[in-house]
């Protein structure tokens, strides 16, 4: 008997995982209407009945019943419904190990055309709402995402391994986002010079460590605001700004938006 094994797709095969940060029905009216909306997670609606719209570089898409959309990360778009439309929806997070989502990349909606029976039974699964029903709601999910990635040929990249100061380096970022992290306090938690880590860290990931700090915290910022349950205050402090003011400034800057105006957007 022989047995081949593959530690590196293994260790991928547990660091890929789906979050579901949300899924709910929703009846949607004409409050349905956001402009430049940018979220750090994948919106998948699965269209029951009526219509909207969503609108990105200048192209607009129809959300027609029947159809699955899926909205990457990181796409601004704005969206709206003249009349009403039915639809079950979810956040989703698919995450590498250095936690960028793996459709951050890609810059336009996907849409899965004549789904009807797939919406149907997805709804009907998400309102038996048991443990079976929720072990198949993920598994359409993750057949959507997989459908989604082969319809467009989308390139998720090789599985990279990292050395073991890199890979420290990532998860204490991952475990504790805050402003105060720097190449100087991590260097002294991982006892080599700031310089040896900044170099190393450049050349492994492809950006600069401060550049990944800097997106780390936006990223924890987004999904606090997202969580509904701490003031905009509390999670300026949490993630260590000096005030709500300069947080706001910063988040701004790299969402287009205010964090109050965010935790809004996210909604449906």
């Amino acid at each position: 008997m022989e047995i081949f094994t593959n530690p590196l797709l293994y260790k991928e095969l547990n660091q890929i995982n789906m979050n579901i940060l949300e899924m709910s029905f929703a009846r949607t009216d004409q409050e349905w209407n956001m402009k430049n909306v940018i979220s750090p997670f994948v919106r998948i609606y699965y269209v029951q009945s009526g219509e909207a719209f969503i609108q990105y570089h200048s192209q607009t898409v129809k959300l027609s019943s029947g159809n699955i959309y899926l909205i990457p990360s990181h796409l601004e778009f704005s969206y709206w419904c003249d009349n009403s439309m039915s639809k079950l929806y979810a956040h989703i997070n698919l995450l590498d190990y250095n936690n960028y989502d793996l459709f951050s990349g890609y810059d336009k909606c996907i849409v899965l055309t004549n789904k009807q029976s797939v919406i149907n039974s997805i709804i009907n699964e998400w309102q038996r709402g048991d443990i079976l029903s929720s072990l198949s709601l993920k598994s359409t999910l993750y057949q959507t995402v997989v459908e989604a990635i082969l319809q467009e040929n989308i390139s998720l990249g090789n599985i990279e391994e990292y050395s073991d100061l890199v890979r420290k380096t990532i998860q204490i970022i991952k475990d504790r986002p805050h402003q105060s992290l720097t190449a100087q306090t991590l260097a002294e938690l991982l006892f080599v010079s700031p310089s040896q880590l900044q170099k190393k860290f450049r050349k492994e990931m492809k950006l600069s460590l401060g550049q990944y700090i800097k997106e780390q915290v936006m990223f924890a910022a987004a999904n606090l605001l997202r969580a509904q349950d701490k003031s905009i205050k509390e999670i300026s402090d949490t993630l260590g700004f000096c005030d709500q003011f300069h947080f706001s400034r910063r988040f701004c800057e790299y969402y287009g938006m205010s964090p109050s105006i965010y935790r809004k957007s996210i909604l449906f």
